[in-house]
C-alpha cells in the first residue's frame, strides 16, 4: 500500500505570500506573485485549478493507494473545497485544514470549528511566520493541548535552516505526544538539519520527503543526494521515521509524478521493509489508513 503523504490540491489559487503578496492564477499553469509571472504547475491545467480528481487519475497511474492532503497559503486556504472531497472520497485522502495564523487571538476559535466540522489534522507554514509570530506563542497552545489530546495531527513545513527548531522544541516539550510530520524533509540541503531532524527524536515526530525533488531538481532523476539524505536519516532516526511525498502538483512543472515515487521505489539501497515503512506503512499508522488491496501500476506506452 503505497501513500503520497505530502500533496495539494485547490479549486482555485487566491493565495498570498507571508501575508504581504498576493498570489493569483492566470492560465495554462502560470501564476502571477507580486508583478512576477512563474509556471506553478503543470500547463496543462489550463484553469489553474488542481482538482482531486487529477491527482486521483496520477495515483491510478502509478500505484498509489491515497494521499495526505497539506494546504499551503501560497495556494490560499482550500478548507470548504477539501471537505467536499473528504466526503466524495473518504478512502483515499486524509485532510489538514490552513488557518489564518496571522490572527493569533481569533485561531483558536477559528481552529476549533475546523476541527468540529471534521477535519483530523492541521497545517503550519513555518516559513510564513517567521518573524512575524513564534510557534511557541501562548495563543496556540489550546490547540496544541486539544491535538494532543485527541490524537490530531499537525503537518508543519519549518522555514529554511534551524531557526524555528527551538521555538518548536518548546511546543513539543510542553505536548510531547503531539502526532507532527515535518516537510520538505526538514530541508536538509538548505541548513535544516540536523535540528529539523533532530525532533523525530520525540516519539509521534515524522519527516516527509515531499519536495524533496525540488530541494535537488538540479541534479535531476534519480536525484541521487535526495536518495543520501533519505538513507542518512534512516541510519539517523529510523526508516520508521520516514514517509514518503511527492508535492504534487507543483513538482510535476519539473519532473513526471512517477518520478517522484521511483526514485525511492527503484532505490536498491534501501531493503524491502524499510523501503514499504517509507512508501506507505509509516504513513498508514500516523494517519490512520485502513489496509487496501495494492493497485497494480498502469504500463507505460513507452516500455513496449
Amino acid at each position: 500500500m503505497i501513500i503520497d503523504a505530502h500533496m495539494h490540491i485547490w479549486k482555485r489559487i487566491k493565495g498570498c505570500i507571508r501575508n504581504e503578496h498576493p498570489v493569483r492564477p492566470i492560465g495554462s499553469g502560470k501564476i502571477r506573485i507580486g508583478d512576477q509571472e512563474m509556471l506553478g504547475m503543470p500547463a496543462s491545467f489550463v484553469d489553474c485549478s488542481a482538482l482531486a480528481e487529477y491527482v486521483l487519475a496520477e495515483f491510478d497511474a502509478a500505484g498509489v493507494a491515497a494521499g495526505v492532503v497539506v494546504q499551503e497559503y501560497l495556494d490560499g486556504p482550500q478548507n470548504d473545497y477539501i471537505l467536499d472531497v473528504a466526503l466524495n472520497y473518504p478512502e483515499r485522502f486524509f485532510m489538514h485544514a490552513l488557518p489564518n495564523f496571522f490572527e493569533p487571538d481569533k485561531v483558536d476559535e477559528e481552529v476549533g470549528n475546523l476541527f468540529n466540522q471534521g477535519f483530523k489534522g492541521l497545517k503550519v507554514c513555518g516559513g510564513h511566520l517567521l518573524g512575524k509570530l513564534s510557534l511557541d506563542d501562548r495563543r496556540f497552545f489550546s490547540i496544541w493541548e486539544r491535538m494532543e489530546n485527541e490524537g490530531l495531527v499537525l503537518s508543519v513545513d519549518f522555514s529554511e535552516g534551524e531557526i524555528q527548531v527551538p521555538e518548536f522544541k518548546n511546543v513539543m516539550e510542553v505536548f510531547p505526544d503531539l502526532k507532527v510530520a515535518i516537510g520538505h524533509f526538514g530541508m536538509p540541503n538548505r541548513k535544516g538539519w540536523p535540528g529539523q531532524l533532530e525532533l523525530c527524536r520525540y516519539k509521534n515526530v515524522y519527516i516527509e520527503c515531499g519536495g524533496i525533488i525540488w530541494l535537488y531538481r538540479s541534479e535531476g532523476y534519480p536525484f541521487e543526494s535526495g536518495r543520501d539524505a533519505i538513507r542518512s536519516a534512516g541510519q539517523e532516526v529510523g526508516y520508521n521515521k520516514i514517509m514518503w511525498g511527492s508535492d504534487w502538483p507543483r513538482t510535476m512543472v519539473d519532473f513526471t509524478y512517477r518520478q517522484s515515487l521511483d526514485f525511492i521505489f527503484n532505490d536498491e539501497d534501501i531493503g524491502p521493509e524499510d523501503k514499504s515503512a517509507i512508501l506507505g506503512a509509516n504513513a498508514a499508522k500516523l494517519y490512520g489508513f485502513k489496509k487496501s488491496k495494492p493497485i497494480d501500476r498502469v504500463p507505460l506506452i513507452t516500455e513496449g
